[in-house]
């Protein structure tokens, strides 16, 4: 088993160098891991759904909106995990649509230390709506040529490990490049696969409050590395008041309360660090799960629920 990991992990650092642009916004991959780790199905034990909408760019036309939907799965008492995701995210008259299945294997590398492997694969529609935008001269060939409409496929693999105090991840939602050219060879769309690495810990400051402390990066080839850095507390397991920092583009905070041992619903604003919010109102994000699977012990290869603090509900 250790010699397997071992290998996956120098596999995952191999590849890494092939990054390029990202997708969307790193507050949004934040809270939603499966969108950039399959290694997430199976986090929860039993049925788990969440749902997220984020509004960007408050006070501009046509400003970015982006839609999740996440519903996996924990086999009963099983190392195995599976799911769907659904990922709409809108531009303007830029629109990109994911539809995701996902898998995932849960074991131990040591009596303390868990492990997670994940894979995905999916198929993504980009498309833009020429008639959503001013165009001066309508004769011109990409506007004449109708609306653009590709499909193409996602493959991507990651992992966790982790303790009960601490964790580290690293994934590539997508290995596979997608280009599009118009009739002059010109680029229309160019998105390369990009590498995420994720790393926290838990620090119980008294009996009552929880510190939860990640950081969140991604690797974009031809740019700056980005960086989320979010620290987190969680009093009595049923409220949490968090905030987030990304050098040089945006800094905001959270909330989150537990209605009830299975419903949690989540709230963020956050703003830019730039000249655009002068004119912009900041992004917000709504979130809403639902996990129906007590914390318990899965098996004997497994540690359970409650030391797996890679979780964000």
């Amino acid at each position: 088993m250790k010699k397997s990991i071992i290998s996956f992990l120098f596999f995952i650092a191999i590849v890494s160098p092939l990054c390029s642009q990202s997708g969307i916004k790193l507050t949004d991959y934040y809270f939603n891991p499966i969108q950039y780790n399959p290694a997430y199905t199976g986090v929860t034990d039993g049925l788990f759904i969440k749902a997220t909408h984020t509004s960007q760019w408050l006070g501009f036309d046509d400003a970015p909106t982006t839609q999740t939907l996440d519903a996996q799965s924990r086999f009963s008492r099983g190392r195995y995990a599976a799911g769907i995701s659904i990922l709409n995210d809108d531009f303007g008259a830029v629109r990109n649509l994911n539809f995701e299945t996902n898998f995932a294997l849960h074991l131990k590398a040591d009596e303390d230390i868990g492990f997670a492997l994940g894979l995905k694969a999916g198929l993504n529609n980009f498309s833009i709506d020429y008639a959503r935008l001013n165009i001066f001269n309508p004769a011109e060939f990409v506007y004449s040529g109708g609306n653009l409409s590709e499909l193409k496929p996602v493959i991507g693999a990651g992992f966790y490990l982790y303790s009960r105090n601490w964790f580290f991840g690293m994934s590539i939602p997508n290995f596979l490049s997608h280009r599009l050219e118009d009739e002059l060879n010109r680029s229309i769309y160019n998105k390369l696969p990009h590498f995420y690495a994720t790393t926290g810990f838990d620090l119980n400051v008294n009996d009552d409050l929880l510190l939860k402390s990640q950081l969140l990066m991604q690797v974009v080839k031809g740019v700056p590395i980005s960086l989320l850095v979010t620290n987190k507390f969680i009093y009595k397991d049923k409220f949490g008041i968090g905030l987030n920092f990304q050098p040089n583009a945006l800094y905001g905070a959270f909330t989150n309360f537990k209605l009830s041992q299975e419903f949690q619903i989540t709230y963020g604003y956050d703003m830019a660090i730039s000249d655009l919010s002068q004119y912009a109102t900041g992004n917000h994000y709504f979130g809403i799960s639902y996990n129906l699977g007590q914390p318990r012990g899965c098996c004997g290869d497994d540690l359970d629920t409650s030391q797996r603090i890679y979780i964000v509900e």
